[in-house]
């Protein structure tokens, strides 16, 4: 199978890959290295305060460690909502958003079948959220050391791992929505609310007596960054990633083959 579509689609992306590459190392970067500004026993003192259940929704029960601060600050909330926000915007324009634009019509008018196409922008996706967690990886890896933080880099590589491979569920997601629907805004739109229902999931709602089952229906119980620099890379999370991108992308296979482009 060629790739020229799928190069061409890292190409025609390159600035808003690299904006947002830089974005996602720089907030990295800002909250590793803020480490070395604060005092972790101190900080612990302030959030001894705080409920319970506000504690563990959002790991800050063991912040004064250094894997229990990485996990709730890099790979607990702004990274991981930031890398996913990303992958939405990415598998949306890969399909949907090319179509509202007029120019999916044109990419099909080459000897290139409608799965072959699917596949290498999902081939594009894998690329750019595994970069995504490749750039995370190296930004914490470089400041982790020279401010303290002692957790090892097999971990901090594990855990951008598993930030890359929900980066690629969620451009999945978009990507699959995208190949039955087509409108880009009703693609954004569900791909957001599926995002914060993931989140919510898999943070707040097991504190809520009756809610606690939910987490197991979100991508981001299955990412577990957190738990991953505490205790190592859980391979049957990362199976669930992989699966769940699997049957997305055969969904959008399915979808993409069945319906007239530029008519949704």
């Amino acid at each position: 199978m060629s790739l020229h579509i799928t190069t061409r689609s890292l190409w025609d992306g390159r600035r808003s890959f690299l904006g947002w590459a830089i974005g996602l190392a720089g907030a990295a970067g800002i909250y590793t290295s803020s480490y070395a500004l604060i005092e972790p026993t101190a900080y612990q003192d302030v959030i001894e305060g705080f409920p319970p259940e506000l504690l563990d929704a959002f790991g800050w029960d063991d912040i004064a460690s250094p894997a229990g601060y990485l996990g709730s600050t890099v790979f607990g909330l702004v990274v991981p909502i930031l890398t996913v926000i990303f992958a939405i915007a990415v598998g949306t324009r890969f399909l949907a958003g090319d179509e509202e634009a007029g120019t999916l019509e044109l990419t099909l008018t080459h000897p290139v079948s409608r799965t072959s196409l699917v596949l290498q922008r999902a081939v594009s996706a894998v690329i750019v959220g595994l970069g995504a967690g490749a750039v995370v990886a190296f930004a914490v890896l470089t400041l982790a050391g020279p401010v303290g933080l002692d957790v090892p880099a097999s971990r901090i590589i594990a855990a951008s791992l598993s930030l890359g491979l929900l980066s690629v569920s969620f451009s999945m997601l978009a990507i699959a929505l995208g190949a039955w629907i087509g409108r880009r805004g009703v693609v954004l739109g569900a791909c957001s609310a599926v995002a914060v229902y993931s989140y919510f999931a898999a943070t707040v709602l097991p504190t809520v007596d009756g809610f606690e089952w939910l987490d197991k229906s979100s991508l981001f119980f299955y990412y577990g960054g957190q738990q991953i620099l505490e205790s190592g890379l859980a391979i049957g999370n990362v199976a669930v990633l992989v699966a769940v991108s699997a049957v997305l992308l055969v969904i959008a296979v399915i979808g993409f083959q069945r319906r007239d482009v530029g008519t949704a």
